[in-house]
């Protein structure tokens, strides 16, 4: 009978209770940083409900204010369980509250519902819903991959018209227009504006005031947003008690929060909506695309600073359900929001437990401390809403306008032009019509700028093989049989999508060149994706290669593309010989082909000759005997190595047979990387002998190796007995230097 052992028990459960420490440990560090985040994306989601109410007027600001927070708190749960677990914080963003805002506008002039605001506010909740119901269709169908390749410009040209509208939004209340003389003016409330802006100077001006003081006061770990509501919130209330006759705004008020979805039930409710639905419908679905687009944006980011991965599909369909459960308790769009979320890593968050308790303290703090929440004072949230618009625009229109002016060539010029203008489109659309406005006008700039880059020929450069050429060192026979074969060798560098817009174009090129070439390599490094029709015409062209016994290659194949070009050959050794993985792997391979095809004007000998060796070139027989005194034949096999980097530069070798390959140790230590080779013909380890230096590489025979070793004693001992034979030795050598030289020069210049 087996015996048990209390003891053998030990180490089981002692590692049981460190993984479960290790797990709690985890939990506790997510609710911690769940509850910083909630603390941050207070103001704003507050902020933005009232923004997106705004429009109703002043009573209806605690309407705005609940519908914030029921955002946050719903769909902030709803999205933290159904998305991929993480810590990505949701919450309403005031872009979205601006397309809610514009919404109310428009059903404000609507004779319909305009005189009934309670219609509207059940309008604004089934935009939310509807919205909801699109992102969720987003995520499924994978829109998001079609999002993501938004123009850059086009997408700053929207997020710049949101800033400035926001702050006009904050700043307009506090001006008036003279009818008579036009003149602007500032309205009866300048204290009131003055604490606005500085609540914002407060947001803006924080970081960088914190950077000068010292790291153990700790100011640089606060948010800027936490100093100015809390500081905003803390000069207010000082203002006041010095005079509370001074007219500084009104709080919030009461929440109010409801569920208007619910008299959807009613029938003269639907009746009343009905006419305007057509007003709903269309914004609903710009208010979908514009938390897609904040919300990739965030889950970028997410993903840059934790290697997060990220699920585009669940994510969306999550951020979607999220909404729509919002619409049912009260709470207006929200999207994945970019402080809250950066937050929550820096303090520990990692699960879904991060956004699921910045959810839940939120409901706690609405519950259990609604006075406080009613006390916030309206100017505090205008003057971080104003903070807010100012931080958004995006700094690149600034840039790209200085550009304009200071670009180096008549392309770069244009190309700034060109950004410029898309910008301005889209950000003149969005401020002077509405948010969407901007978006369809974004929708429509991007699918312009998709046709115009489509249109654009896939081939950028070419080169023939006399202008573009290996790092490979070769004798000087061979560089000359290259330098009267190079027209037989071309690259073709592709860029852009190949698709069935261009591929005929490709095709066409490639075919005219096999009339003129034996060989073509196709570098693919400039290109972002290959579609079916691109795909079978790659396919073709490999086929015409073989029928015409010509070599088509490829190089420099993006990762994502790699399986499918691989699938176009028929077998796997064929593509293992025709993908290299560099251009200069490719072009090595295209020189030793027209090499073998020219093999009657190389030498035929397996081991050359002292005379056929570019170092000795000139020299007569008798010298040629005399220094054979001093050199020593060598051989080695297959990736031996001949000196190391680092080792003592005492010598140097004279390739008679095979080729080497110089390769240099990264900084890690780990790895060494082949930055040049060498060919029969040519000299290795010249310099450090010449310099008595050290080996700045590693030198590795690719193949079987017979060389001749020349040591520092040997060549000291020709300088001394025999100084004309070293004086033609180093004469040759400083030829073949600059020969390399100016070689390197002309590659670089090509390759640029």
């Amino acid at each position: 009978m087996r015996s048990f052992s209390l003891l053998a028990w030990v180490p089981s459960l002692d590692t049981a209770c460190q993984t479960t420490d290790a797990r709690l440990i985890g939990w506790r560090k997510d609710f911690t940083a769940g509850a910083i985040a909630s603390i941050i994306s207070l103001p704003v989601c507050i902020a933005s409900g009232v923004l997106a109410f705004a429009p109703l007027g002043p009573s209806y600001a605690a309407m705005g204010a609940a519908a914030g927070l029921g955002g946050a708190i719903v769909a902030g749960a709803v999205s933290a369980l159904v998305a991929t677990s993480s810590f990505i914080g949701t919450s309403p963003r005031v872009s979205e509250a601006l397309v809610l805002a514009s919404l109310v506008v428009a059903l404000l002039n609507k004779s319909a519902v305009a005189n009934d605001k309670s219609l509207i506010v059940i309008a604004i909740f089934l935009c939310v819903a509807l919205g909801g119901i699109w992102q969720a269709a987003f995520g499924i169908a994978g829109v998001a991959k079609i999002i993501k390749f938004t123009p850059h410009p086009v997408l700053v040209g929207f997020l710049n018209g949101v800033a400035v509208l926001i702050v006009l939004s904050q700043v307009k209340p506090y001006f008036s227009t003279n009818p008579v003389t036009a003149d602007l003016t500032l309205i009866d409330r300048p204290l009131m504006f003055i604490l606005m802006i500085g609540i914002a100077s407060l947001m803006l001006f924080f970081p960088a005031l914190a950077k000068k003081v010292p790291d153990s006061w700790g100011l640089g770990k606060v948010p800027a947003l936490v100093v100015a509501f809390v500081g905003g919130i803390a000069a207010f209330y000082f203002i006041k008690a010095l005079d509370p006759g001074l007219d500084l705004g009104a709080n919030v008020g009461n929440l109010n929060f409801t569920l208007p979805l619910l008299d959807l039930g009613n029938i003269e409710v639907w009746k009343g909506i009905a006419p305007v639905a057509w007003e709903i419908v269309p914004v609903s679905f710009i208010l979908a695309i514009v938390a897609t687009m904040d919300s990739l944006l965030v889950f970028r980011t997410a993903q840059n600073i934790s290697d997060l991965p990220i699920s585009p599909v669940r994510d969306l369909f999550a951020q979607g359900i999220g909404n729509c459960a919002a619409a049912l308790a009260g709470g207006v769009t929200s999207a994945a929001a970019p402080t809250p979320t950066i937050t929550a890593y820096r303090t520990g968050g990692r699960t879904r437990i991060a956004p699921l308790s910045s959810a839940m303290v939120l409901l706690v703090l609405s519950i259990l401390f609604p006075h406080y929440m009613a006390a916030i004072p309206s100017v505090v949230l205008s003057g971080i809403l104003l903070a807010i618009g100012i931080l958004l625009f995006d700094r690149w229109t600034v840039q790209i306008a200085s550009e304009v002016h200071k670009a180096a060539t008549v392309a770069d010029r244009r190309r700034s032009i060109y950004d410029l203008s898309v910008v301005l489109i889209v950000m003149g659309a969005t401020v002077l019509y509405s948010v969407v406005a901007g978006v369809i006008a974004g929708c429509l700039l991007s699918g312009i700028v998709f046709v115009v880059n489509m249109s654009r020929p896939v081939v950028r450069r070419s080169f023939a093989g006399n202008e573009i050429q290996s790092k490979r060192v070769r004798p000087t026979r061979d560089v000359a049989i290259l330098r009267d074969t190079g027209s037989r060798r071309v690259v073709l560098q592709l860029e852009g999508v190949l698709f069935f817009g261009n591929a005929d174009d490709l095709s066409a090129k490639v075919k005219t060149l096999f009339a003129q070439t034996d060989m073509i390599t196709v570098d693919m490094r400039g290109v972002s994706d290959i579609d079916v029709s691109g795909a079978n015409i790659l396919a073709n062209l490999i086929s015409k290669s073989r029928e015409l016994k010509k070599s088509l290659l490829f190089c420099e194949v993006p990762l994502a593309q790699l399986a499918s070009i691989r699938g176009l050959f028929r077998k796997a050794s064929e593509a293992d010989e025709l993908i290299k993985p560099h251009l200069d792997s490719a072009l090595e391979w295209m020189e030793e082909k027209s090499l073998l095809l020219h093999v009657d004007k190389r030498s035929q000998a397996d081991v050359l000759e002292f005379s056929e060796i570019d170092f000795l070139a000139g020299m007569q027989q008798t010298d040629l005997d005399r220094l054979s005194e001093v050199l020593t034949r060598r051989e080695f096999a297959p990736g031996e190595t001949i000196c190391r980097e680092g080792d003592e530069g005492d010598r140097m070798w004279l390739l008679a047979k095979g080729s080497v390959s110089v390769r240099l140790k990264l900084a890690n230590g780990q790895e060494s990387i082949r930055i040049a080779s060498l060919a029969r013909g040519t000299t290795i380890g010249e310099m450090s002998l010449i310099e008595s230096a050290r080996r700045s590489a590693s030198i590795v025979a690719d193949e079987q190796v017979v060389c001749y070793e020349l040591l520092r004693d040997g060549f000291a001992r020709m300088l001394a007995d025999h100084p004309a034979i070293a004086t033609k030795l180093l004469s040759n050598l400083a030829r073949e230097l600059s020969r390399r030289l100016r070689r390197t020069s002309e590659d670089l210049r090509n390759r640029s």
